[in-house]
């Protein structure tokens, strides 16, 4: 039996009753929750159909677009590589790769800002660089440092690509092949990948009528540790367990991923503007290699949100309950279904919503 935060108990029928009632009423097609605690799946339900079109039903077999919550799966594997020795978190990147990465024309525009030489992991992973959110022109524009690295939080997937580009140069091999070695086939995350594969033809959920046929085609050609992840709730529970345990990682660099290094004080996630506030002082926003992270009466959180035209995805983790809950959803911008079901499946009414401009 699942049971919430404060200990209240959830049946699964109630569970399940309250998950399509939502669905009707918010018109999501297709919507995958699970529920890890103690270490285990207590909650896993794919409802809805893979198409709206032919309305075959969604099973446990259909993946869905991750989007953002990309991010903390590849965080996840640089972590398992710095426990290699591949990297280290704080090593300037500058001279990681030879020649430096600023001698390739994907990063051309940041030769003459020696701001570059600051970057390293833990900045990138942190949002720290300075990056916008993406270049434009996407991947050919000039790519510009706006502010101190380290100094700010500005939400990037340019920082997260940036270090995919450089492990990738540095190893000789591609994200998708990198993360099936080390992330999925050791947690058993057999429905998952970075790259689009021939066997989630007929069972990838996504409404195709909402104008998403660019973003499908991204998704076959082009690996992107920020955005590409193709996966299902049943196998981003296996990641959420080893995240909570510390699993496939030395217990030191497990809590260096979960700890907060970075305190976050704009007014919202996507704002260009970097004005200080003390809204969410409060919960002390901040965010982790990986994870943003705020404080609760049910102690510290991790949590990502992954949200893109056609999808509403959302994670989060309580450590010291040893619970976190995963949502991935078919649905229009309009929608958001993720505060009303964290908080009657889990009883999370602490997630900063408002701050990710829910």
């Amino acid at each position: 039996t699942l049971r919430t935060l404060a200990g209240e108990s959830r049946t699964d029928l109630d569970i399940e009753l309250f998950l399509l009632d939502l669905m009707k009423t918010s018109n999501v097609p297709t919507l995958a929750v699970a529920v890890v605690q103690d270490d285990r799946v207590v909650f896993d339900r794919v409802l809805g159909v893979v198409d709206p079109k032919t309305r075959k039903p969604a099973d446990s077999q259909t993946v869905l677009r991750a989007a953002s919550l990309s991010k903390p799966v590849f965080s996840y594997l640089v972590m398992k590589l710095a426990d290699e020795g591949l990297l280290d978190l704080d090593q300037p990147l500058a001279d990681f790769i030879d020649p430096s990465f600023a001698a390739y024309p994907e990063y051309a525009s940041l030769k003459n800002d020696s701001r570059h030489q600051a970057l390293t992991a833990a900045i990138l992973l942190t949002h720290s660089a300075g990056f916008p959110n993406w270049r434009r022109p996407r991947w050919t524009g000039p790519l510009e440092i706006q502010f101190n690295p380290g100094e700010d939080f500005s939400y990037s997937g340019e920082g997260y690509y940036l270090l995919q580009f450089l492990i990738e140069k540095k190893t000789g091999r591609n994200l998708a092949a990198l993360a099936k070695e080390k992330v999925f086939e050791p947690l058993g995350m057999g429905r998952s990948s970075f790259l689009w594969e021939a066997r989630f033809d007929g069972d990838f959920a996504v409404d195709l009528d909402a104008g998403l046929g660019h973003l499908i085609r991204r998704s076959r050609t082009k690996a992107n540790a920020a955005a590409s992840l193709l996966t299902n709730a049943s196998d981003y529970a296996k990641f959420m367990i080893a995240a909570l345990s510390g699993r496939g990682l030395k217990p030191e660099t497990a809590s260096a991923w979960r700890k907060p290094r970075l305190r976050v004080r704009g007014k919202a996630l996507h704002s260009r503007e970097r004005p200080s506030t003390t809204l969410n002082d409060d919960i002390q926003l901040s965010w982790t290699p990986g994870w943003g992270w705020f404080r609760s009466p049910a102690g510290e959180a991790l949590f990502h949100v992954g949200m893109e035209e056609g999808c509403e995805n959302y994670v989060v983790l309580f450590p010291d309950k040893k619970t976190g809950i995963v949502i991935q959803s078919v649905s229009s911008l309009s929608v958001r279904v993720s505060p009303s079901i964290v908080k009657q499946l889990i009883g999370d009414v602490y997630s900063p919503f408002s701050w990710m401009r829910y």
